[in-house]
């Protein structure tokens, strides 16, 4: 060899000698606070995400087995984004890094994807169908990385069939005899490099593909935690990150991350299904003169059965008359969208009949959100209300136990600022806390806004307050009313018992003794706080699950009239939400609808 071509390939030999030392003392054994500044930073492509072949699962890797591991962390660490290094502590993509020695997660030692990275990438092609925005994945940037690392690979695999890691350290002296030699004795079991093959150019091809590999390596780590907060934004962060050193298996793993409580499959399942009709674009208007009646017949009854088919609520001929099969279909849409099913199309049926299928999809993709955010799913006893479902739900042990009708604030009234946000005076807050306490006999103590509505009330009636059961307090109204209080009985507005919970918006749940609004299928009547069905059942539930003493003494206590506070040794965590689109049974979907337009402020 001639001394003017061994010098450039002896000065590559030091440059490339000298990153693995610089690699080796910036990067100690693991431990936190170790993270240092980032230094190169790879570009970004577009494309679509690739097909990865399923391979083993990741292997318990001896040291052998990922030599080079200096390079393994120099690359992965300039592949990290900069958010990932800043701050006192290891953010979950550094930190599951720093737990796997910093060795690449989703890509093995011959530069390949393994199975948890098919595993990942298939749940990645199918965010859409789980109605989370894929925009924040950057799965085109993603794509890139993966197309651009099959591309290293291939060039390298053709400059070394023997491709592996490890074997990047014998092209470390570019010597030819040097070469020949680390061939034979470190590779002897493996394949050689071609006769004659240029040891810089081999070198070239494993920086290379460190590089590549690291980099979607890490866009791939970044996808996985952003995924598994998406799909559940309360799991432990230890979860994943045992999930990525294969404690927990990753199939496991992403099944898990689903609500298991409320049927989040049949949502995912309805979700598919509209957006198809959305996508076909050929939703049947329908326009009805009057209700239709029994018998009826006329061009809108042919709309209308059309219409009733598109949702597979009718199944017969398309005859134009309103017989009984589709006055039954016409029930079973009105049960699914919360109506009184009888069986006429008036003004409210024929509206929610021409409710668009890509809004219905709309709405079905924020009830799969609001599912998956829950508060209830960190709970197994919980009490979980659902405001436009107008149903509370009672678990425990993760198991659904009983469900009482409500009725929730209601949907008109001025709009006032609270917390920086417009909301309906009326309208019942979404919120999380626990029940406290249970107040047996309350009394109700008038609010100012409420006292101003009784006042209207009883102008025709001087004793009307008396009658009613009010009684006058020392304290004062701001406008120099005395303030009221109703006594306890069960003529009181709260009913037998009230149940309490901390809120900055001073709603409670309580009985009522108006029990016929509860047959009614649209229920916002209140002020905001939520009137329960049986509410005597509810509370003899939970004081028997709280093991109160007093479980069995509700009767004998509501014979009497001294109210009676309980506090519960155990508070019962209590979650209010707002969703749009509920299961009944198995799979069965009912539009509960945007009662207080929130989605529509959300547009």
């Amino acid at each position: 060899m001639s001394s003017k071509k061994a010098l450039p390939r002896l000065r590559r030999f030091f440059v490339f000698a000298a990153l693995v030392i610089i690699s080796i003392t910036t990067f100690p054994p693991v431990g936190a606070g170790q993270i240092q500044n980032p230094q190169d930073r790879p570009t970004l492509w577009t494309d679509t995400v690739p097909a990865a072949e399923p391979e083993k699962a990741r292997p318990e890797n001896d040291l052998s087995e990922w030599g080079s591991l200096a390079l393994w962390r120099r690359y992965i660490w300039q592949s990290l984004p900069t958010e990932s290094l800043v701050g006192p502590d290891p953010d979950p993509i550094s930190e599951g890094y720093q737990k796997n020695d910093w060795k690449p997660i989703f890509i093995d030692f011959r530069f390949t994807l393994n199975q948890g990275a098919a595993l990942l990438l298939a749940r990645l092609r199918t965010l859409e169908n789980e109605a989370i925005d894929p925009r924040p994945f950057k799965l085109d940037e993603l794509s890139q990385s993966l197309d651009k690392l099959d591309k290293c690979r291939s060039a390298l695999q053709a400059a070394d069939p023997g491709i592996k890691d490890n074997r990047a350290e014998s092209f470390f002296d570019a010597h030819p005899s040097a070469f020949a030699s680390a061939a034979s004795a470190n590779q002897s079991s493996e394949t050689a490099p071609p006769p004659g093959a240029d040891p810089e150019v081999i070198l070239e091809e494993y920086e290379e593909s460190f590089r590549a590999a690291s980099e979607a390596d890490v866009r791939l780590t970044t996808a996985f935690f952003l995924f598994a907060r998406e799909m559940n934004p309360f799991l432990p962060e230890e979860q994943s990150l045992k999930a990525l050193s294969g404690e927990i298996p990753l199939s496991k793993f992403f099944t898990e991350l689903e609500p298991k409580t409320f049927n989040y499959e049949a949502l995912r399942s309805a979700y598919q299904s509209y957006k198809k009709l959305a996508a076909q674009g050929a939703q049947q208007r329908v326009s009805m003169p009057s209700k239709a009646r029994h018998g009826e017949s006329g061009n809108h009854i042919r709309d209308l059965q059309k219409r009733l088919q598109q949702e597979d609520f009718y199944s017969g001929s398309i005859t134009g008359v309103y017989d009984s099969e589709t006055q039954s279909a016409v029930k079973q849409f009105q049960a699914a969208h919360l109506l009184d099913p009888d069986g006429t199309v008036g003004k409210r049926t024929q509206e929610l009949l021409n409710v668009s299928f890509q809004q219905k999809a709309d709405w079905i993709a924020y009830a799969m959100k609001a599912e998956r955010q829950s508060p209830s799913r960190v709970y197994s006893r919980f009490v979980r209300i659902n405001i436009p479902q107008f149903v509370l739900e009672y678990y425990k042990d993760g198991q659904f136990q009983e469900a009482h009708k409500i009725v929730v604030g209601k949907e008109i009234g001025e709009k006032v600022k609270f917390r920086g946000k417009m909301v309906g005076e009326n309208q019942t807050p979404t919120l999380t806390s626990s029940i406290e306490q249970l107040i047996l006999n309350p009394r109700w103590y008038v609010s100012d806004r409420i006292r101003l509505e009784l006042d209207a009330e009883a102008k025709s009636d001087p004793q009307w307050f008396t009658k009613h059961g009010y009684v006058n307090m020392s304290s004062r109204y701001p406008w120099g009313a005395p303030r009221l209080f109703q006594s306890s009985g069960p003529k009181n507005a709260l009913g037998r018992v009230k149940f309490e919970f901390p809120n900055p918006y001073a709603v409670y749940l309580h009985d009522t003794p108006l029990k016929h609004l509860f047959a009614r299928s649209r229920r916002d009547f209140s002020h905001g706080c939520i009137r329960v069905d049986n509410a005597l059942e509810l509370a003899e539930t939970l004081l028997r699950d709280d093991a109160s003493p007093y479980a069995e003494k509700i009767k004998s206590v509501l014979e009497g009239s001294s109210q009676l506070f309980v506090k519960l040794s155990k508070p019962v965590p209590i979650s209010i939400e707002y969703i749009p689109v509920v299961t009944a049974g198995s799979s069965q979907i009912v539009f509960a609808g945007d009662l207080y337009g929130i989605l529509k402020e959300d547009k």
